[in-house]
């Protein structure tokens, strides 16, 4: 897979069923203000790349196997390379609100607001900056009530009510019975009000979990209600992001960086204890550090730590074992989050 050089949105993004690697040469041009693009419906599919301190974004969120030009591209551009989006080399999490069309960008310290998400091209201003943070690991917006959750590495989760009018530090309501570093954050949003926050335990002995506090919408200093411990054979396993399809009631663990594979769990609203995933889908080729899940089209979407995309069709209906994805890349470039409009 490579990148080829265009004269405005210059991003190639080259799509292929299974598993290869990817190499060639090439970058980005263009650049300027919010320039619109003609003839491309919204953008629905958004991808950081921490490298270029770009954010990249397709109006197909499920491309045909072959090359693609990504459609719109927020953040520094040549010739002039302002970065007037305040964008970092640590692009480590995306947060969708589809409804209010809000992108928010987590940089590492900042989360970087943008309004009229889905047309937004060019290196331009971001509309609000939430922030200082510790560390802008993970995040999850909860669309029903405007509310954005912040999985702060350094501490606690952070929950922000009326997110998409929110801009500098006002106090947010904090998680504190979450321990570090936190990996993922998602919130079951149906009657049922779950936050689960996929994290490790420091000490003598590090323990990998998904803790699961009821009442998301209010819990503040409460222990966990029950915490999920992935175990296999007696081996607790290694978790990184996470990503719930609430209609379902199922939960999707990433491996972490360490493991090519993806964990899934039924019932996670009950779910508690050392328990072995349902069902573990493996061979992408990658640690895959985060996951997003896109439930009303079935598709999965796995950030590996070599900087790759994978693209899983179906993902419900799959059996355990060896999954078949597409696999997207950018040569010179690291993709480090996704987020999706249904």
């Amino acid at each position: 897979m490579r990148v080829l050089a265009e004269p405005l949105v210059a991003l190639l993004i080259v799509l292929t069923a299974g598993l290869a690697s990817c190499g060639g040469a090439g970058g980005y041009g263009g650049g300027g203000g919010n320039m619109p693009v003609a003839g491309v419906g919204p953008s629905k599919l958004f991808a950081a790349d921490s490298t270029n301190k770009v954010v990249g974004s397709l109006a197909n969120p499920d491309p045909a196997a072959g090359a693609l030009t990504v459609d719109r591209l927020i953040g520094p551009q040549p010739p002039y390379f302002y970065n007037y989006a305040g964008f970092s080399t640590t692009l480590g999490s995306l947060a969708l609100d589809a409804t209010r069309d809000v992108l928010y960008v987590g940089t590492g310290t900042t989360v970087q607001v943008f309004y009229g998400a889905s047309q937004a091209n060019g290196d331009i201003f971001f509309s609000a900056s939430i922030g200082p943070f510790g560390s802008t690991g993970s995040m999850f917006v909860d669309a029903v009530h405007d509310r954005l959750y912040v999985g702060d590495d350094a501490a606690n989760v952070k929950v922000f009510n009326g997110a998409s009018t929110v801009n500098g530090m006002p106090a947010p309501r904090l998680v504190t019975g979450a321990t570090t570093p936190i990996h993922g954050v998602a919130v079951d949003t149906t009657a049922r009000n779950i936050l689960f926050v996929s994290n490790d335990t420091a000490g003598a002995s590090t323990t990998h979990q998904i803790m699961v506090f009821d009442n998301a919408d209010s819990v503040t200093t409460a222990a966990p209600n029950r915490t999920i411990t992935p175990t296999a054979s007696a081996v607790n396993l290694a978790v990184g992001g996470i990503s719930l399809d609430a209609g379902n009631d199922r939960l999707y663990v990433a491996g972490g960086s360490g493991s090519s594979t993806v964990m899934v769990f039924n019932g996670a609203s009950t779910a508690n204890g050392p328990i072995a995933p349902d069902k573990t889908f493996s061979v992408f080729g990658s640690g895959i550090v985060s996951v997003v899940v896109d439930p009303p089209n079935d598709r999965l979407y796995a950030v590996g730590s070599n900087g790759h995309i994978y693209l899983v069709e179906a993902v419900g209906t799959l059996s355990s074992g060896a999954v078949t994805a597409k696999d997207a890349s950018v040569s010179g470039g690291v993709l480090t989050a996704v987020a999706v409009s249904p």
